[in-house]
């Protein structure tokens, strides 16, 4: 499980992971189970959260 804190109006991003094809379809992407986010706490404006994905796909800060 990656385990993110984000702010208020910050956000991840789900893309393939490097090395993944990338014309894998949908039902490819997701044969190994769904994405899971669990909300582990928050204070204030920031968030907690634990995030498990499938291997062929990679969670990522968006960072503008």
């Amino acid at each position: 499980m990656l385990v993110l804190t984000r702010r208020a109006d910050e956000s991840i991003v789900i893309v393939p992971a490097d090395g993944t094809d990338t014309r894998m379809t949908l039902a490819e992407l997701f044969a190994q189970g769904p994405i899971q986010i669990t909300l582990l706490g928050g204070s204030g404006r920031r968030v907690k959260m634990g995030i498990e994905a499938p291997s062929p796909l990679a969670i990522r800060r968006k960072d503008d």
